[in-house]
């Protein structure tokens, strides 16, 4: 029997090391007990992360988080097999539970990975 480990979403966002390899999920995730909270291939990380980090609302799971900053992100810089520099900079990697939330310098998200917990 094969299980699923992790879904990752592209968004294929312009400026991405990865942009136009693959094509755009153009996907839709609503926070469990909140009909007004819907993430998608076109939010932006300071909304998410305002929501994430926020008092009253829930997080991914439904639970509430509570008032608390984020943790600090990875840096993911990606270079080619021949050492060359990548020409889009680098970009931020933010976990929040079974979510990691790649984000590019300019506020986009680029890739958000769902993990079997």
């Amino acid at each position: 029997m094969n299980t699923v480990k992790k879904f990752i979403l592209h968004t294929n966002f312009p400026g991405h090391y990865d942009f136009s390899i693959y094509y755009r999920c153009n996907f839709t995730l609503r926070l469990e007990n909140s009909s007004s909270i819907v993430l998608n291939a076109q939010s932006k990380w300071s909304q998410i992360e305002s929501f994430l980090s926020c008092d009253d609302e829930p997080s991914l799971t439904g639970e509430h988080v509570g008032s608390r900053e984020l943790q600090q992100p990875v840096v993911l810089n990606r270079c080619t097999s021949n050492n060359d520099s990548n020409p889009f900079g680098s970009t931020f990697c933010f976990g929040h539970q079974d979510v990691i939330f790649e984000v590019m310098a300019n506020d986009h998200i680029a890739t958000v990975m769902l993990f079997d917990s």
